[in-house]
């Protein structure tokens, strides 16, 4: 399977993969906006973290989308503090509560 994943900034996340129909994710509305430094390598990192946890393509990249959102809103590339009841909470708000349960089972933050 050839998979590509075009970066959209503010116009999300396309997934493509040879011989299927595209997936379209759309950000995550981030609460603030205070610096774009590792946005891109957090929506790698998250939905690389869903494809090795055998999640679909399109909720590995709903959960590499959350996770650049938390980025965005912090200044620096790695001081956001994850909770996973509103990480999960953020994500059903984004893509819906069935998208959330799914993910659920296969994450966990470093915060309650």
């Amino acid at each position: 399977m050839t998979t590509r994943v075009i970066t959209r900034g503010a116009d999300g996340v396309s997934v493509v993969t040879r011989g299927e129909e595209p997936v379209q994710v759309p950000v995550v509305p981030a609460a603030s906006v205070a610096d774009p430094t590792g946005v891109g390598d957090a929506l790698r990192a998250g939905f690389l973290t869903g494809v090795s946890e055998g999640l679909p393509l399109r909720e590995s990249a709903e959960l590499g989308s959350m996770l650049a959102t938390y980025v965005i809103e912090t200044v620096g590339t790695q001081e956001y503090e994850l909770g996973t009841a509103r990480f999960l909470e953020r994500l059903a708000e984004a893509y819906g509560q069935e998208s959330a349960d799914l993910i659920a089972g296969h994450i966990t933050c470093p915060r309650p």
